[in-house]
């Protein structure tokens, strides 16, 4: 008799949640968690646990190898590749999502050894292939990096001994392109020699992998010491470890440096993968990783020089990371550009303050500082996102050209030769 009570209990309780699925019944929820043997688990076959599924209120559970995936039942509905719901000749969703019952639910799934299969109410039946939905799951996506790295301090690099990529061999061939590009993902650096030392020549270079971005500095840009713009790059000071135009909403993905002549002494860029340095931090001190990634700073930059009038404000914190997996993909450091910090009250600005020393004391250590002299037919490419520059002061006449490129259409070209980028 109790027994015959109690499935009439859950059976009532059942139809209410149908009626809104969305609703949470805490007496019901927690008497289930007393009654276990009421979950059951669908296997495959009997004889495998390879994967496993079972229905809940909102969502489906899958576990698929070492894996349990959850997905809400509107994603499953959403993410339909059916030839009605996606076009796979422009890889776009057919389907209007605001089409979807927000409570939809589906009428009966079955699973085999390599795809899940959902009847909808409508009859529509939409199939998954298990493979997809553990690279596509949030639980999955947790497990995997968007980009592969080798974070590196100067012993790493130095070890490493990545070659340089011919300038003909760069331009001429896609085993070149790939080797340089490979070697620019892996380490946010690369260099390409035997490139003729004009801007000319510089600009086929960059054009080879990306649009020229365009920016308050031109196209190319072509300078000497001269101050004849209001910045500290066009001196012969020296200038600390920085990533460049922190003052856009999105910096500059990737810049182009090439030494077409210097007649003086000094002059080496310094250069430090920020990620390295970002990593010690998360390992050592954890709560001033997090921090950096919370905190938005305004930079700035504003100059009255001759004809140039610009003034440019972005926005957003130090470290800039995936929320999903934790992966930094950005970081914005720029002592000279920094504005005043006013986005956030006292008791979090000095907090700020400790967390920002802790990275720059990461940054500053001399055996992450890779110094290298740049020279007439050897051009750099450097990952503004992630790898810090820098300069010892110098002598002489010194002329350097370059130019920003689009992070898109580098990382574009990348996947096209088959890298992940």
């Amino acid at each position: 008799m109790w027994g015959r009570q109690l499935i009439h209990l859950l059976s009532s309780s059942q139809r209410l949640l149908k009626k809104s699925p969305r609703c949470r019944v805490p007496w019901l929820l927690n008497f289930r968690k007393t009654l276990p043997s009421l979950t059951r688990w669908h296997h495959t076959a009997p004889e495998s646990l390879k994967c496993a599924w079972q229905l809940n209120d909102d969502h489906l559970e899958l576990k698929y190898g070492d894996v349990l995936m959850r997905f809400d039942y509107v994603w499953l509905r959403d993410h339909c590749r059916s030839a009605s719901c996606y076009n796979t000749k422009t890889n776009q969703r057919s389907l209007d999502t605001a089409s979807v019952d927000l409570c939809i639910r589906p009428k009966s799934v079955r699973v085999d050894e390599t795809t899940l299969f959902l009847t909808w109410p409508d009859g529509h039946v939409t199939r998954y292939g298990l493979e997809w939905l553990l690279k596509n799951s949030y639980e999955g996506q947790k497990q995997q990096v968007m980009q592969p790295r080798i974070l590196w301090n100067a012993q790493i690099y130095q070890e490493a001994q990545v070659p340089s990529v011919d300038c003909q061999s760069f331009l001429e061939t896609n085993e070149g392109l790939r080797e340089f590009l490979q070697n620019f993902l892996l380490y946010g650096i690369a260099f390409v020699e035997n490139v003729p030392p004009t801007k000319e020549d510089t600009e086929i270079l960059a054009e080879r992998i990306s649009l020229i971005r365009e920016t308050i500095y031109g196209r190319m840009w072509h300078f000497t010491s001269d101050f004849s713009r209001g910045d500290t790059a066009y001196t012969k000071l020296a200038l600390d470890r920085h990533t460049d135009t922190t003052y856009f909403q999105e910096p500059c993905g990737i810049q182009v440096f090439h030494c077409l002549r210097h007649e003086g002494t000094g002059g080496r860029t310094l250069l430090v993968d920020g990620f390295y340095a970002a990593e010690q931090v998360l390992q050592q001190a954890p709560d001033d990783f997090e921090l950096l990634t919370k905190v938005p700073l305004k930079h700035e930059y504003i100059e009255n020089v001759g004809g140039c009038h610009n003034h440019m404000i972005g926005v957003g914190p130090v470290l800039n990371v995936y929320p999903w997996n934790n992966e930094i993909y950005l970081i914005r450091y720029n002592n000279y550009d920094r504005a005043v910090i006013n986005t956030v009250p006292y008791d979090t600005v000095h907090r700020w303050y400790s967390a920002h020393r802790t990275l720059t004391a990461e940054l500053r250590r001399p055996e992450n500082e890779l110094w290298v002299k740049l020279k007439p037919g050897k051009a750099l490419f450097v990952d503004n996102w992630r790898v810090l520059h820098g300069r010892e002061s110098f002598t002489g006449y010194r002329q350097l050209c370059g130019c920003y490129l689009t992070r898109d259409d580098v990382l574009n070209t990348a996947r096209f030769l088959g890298l992940q980028a």
